[in-house]
């Protein structure tokens, strides 16, 4: 990459960002920080522009949503030397499928423009939904299929599907995993002072990180008996959620009783940053959570986590990580010490592979911007 008298790439990164979902926030920070070590200046389309750029630390703005008539981005793609949709499920269809509303359409739209434009377009670390339907489809293959667009999806499920939808398309299709394994090399090394404000580390802190999961007869209830257990042991434990839409995760406080366990307290929904995450993940000896990115910045930190599977793709991502879980509709029988006596070795080892792998997938992501900024001679 010659960074000598050419100036710097610039890039749009576009997802679901905002204050509500740490876990995709994650995303954005690992992705914009790799991009800013590797001579790349970075531009965040995103739900909530005022605090992506205040947490992240770069400029921001509104991303396409037709619903609010927010089109300005289309005309600005232009100004952008590559789009990137960085990470999640963005190809995640609306529950009616249409050629506007909802993830998909969006990535579609602005793969649309891009193409007009001849601006590379890089999806790095996506998931894809399936079955799709006839339209979805259409829309993939017209908009996303051209030499101009390198799709890196983060499993294997989407991969394996892309290849199939895509079959006889000029795009590229590779993968890799998620990018937030990258975190332990790309975050704050000052942010470490911070985990005081979480009281710093405990060699017996439980952080349970709990989704809704009411869906399944008993499994709330069981979880909070497995608390006691834990409470009974020695263990303080703290509740805590990583996604903070309403009616979303923190709907959860009132569905069981959580003050029968001796010493629980909710942590404050606050929207942190991600290196605060890091830190809060970090200053505990055990994580139990349903949800996949607090799993992955534990693990990638060598904190022993426990997994709670509340659909297939759960039990996907804990089962590539070898991480010890428990589907939701089977807590019954679960006990702590069961999950005490769990062997969780190998999901740190996997965690430290797939952190190579995610670098891996941020070189492929630098390769497809070759024609942005060609190597010096």
């Amino acid at each position: 990459m010659n960074q000598g008298s050419q100036p710097r790439p610039r890039v749009l990164l576009d997802g679901a960002y905002g204050e509500a979902n740490l876990g995709d926030n994650a995303i954005a920070y690992c992705m914009t920080q790799f991009l800013i070590r590797n001579g790349i200046d970075v531009t965040i389309s995103c739900n909530f522009p005022e605090y992506i750029s205040e947490s992240i630390g770069v400029p921001s703005i509104n991303s396409l949503n037709f619903r609010k008539m927010n089109l300005e981005i289309l005309k600005d793609l232009s100004q952008y030397d590559a789009i990137i949709i960085g990470g999640g499920q963005q190809l995640q269809e609306y529950r009616i499928p249409n050629p506007f509303i909802g993830m998909f359409a969006r990535v579609c739209q602005m793969a649309r423009r891009a193409r007009k434009y001849n601006v590379p377009l890089v999806a790095w670390s996506v998931g894809m939904d399936w079955p799709l339907s006839f339209l979805a489809r259409m829309m993939a293959r017209r908009y996303l299929g051209h030499s101009n667009a390198t799709l890196i999806f983060r499993d294997g499920k989407s991969f394996e599907r892309a290849r199939l939808l895509f079959e006889g398309k000029d795009c590229r299709i590779a993968r890799s995993t998620d990018a937030v394994f990258m975190l332990p090399a790309l975050m704050d090394k000052r942010s470490a002072a911070d985990r005081q404000r979480f009281e710093g580390c405990a060699e017996k802190r439980l952080l349970v990180c709990v989704s809704a999961i009411d869906v399944f007869p008993g499994a709330l209830g069981r979880l909070v008996d497995i608390c006691k257990e834990a409470a009974q042991e020695g263990y303080t434990v703290l509740g805590w959620h990583s996604e903070i839409r309403e009616n979303y995760d923190v709907k959860v406080r009132a569905m069981a009783d959580w003050n029968s366990i001796p010493g629980f307290r909710w942590l404050p929904p606050d929207p942190l940053n991600t290196d605060e995450v890091a830190d809060l993940i970090g200053s505990s000896s055990l994580v139990i959570t349903t949800r996949m990115h607090p799993a992955i910045i534990a693990v990638s930190q060598g904190i022993a986590t426990y997994g709670i599977a509340t659909n297939s793709k759960m039990e996907t991502v804990f089962d590539e990580l070898t991480l010890p879980y428990a589907h939701a509709g089977e807590l019954i029988g679960l006990t702590f010490s069961d999950i005490l006596g769990c062997d969780f070795a190998p999901s740190f080892a996997m965690a430290v592979a797939f952190g190579q792998e995610a670098e891996r997938g941020g070189r492929q992501v630098l390769e497809a911007l070759r024609s942005v900024y060609p190597p010096s001679a």
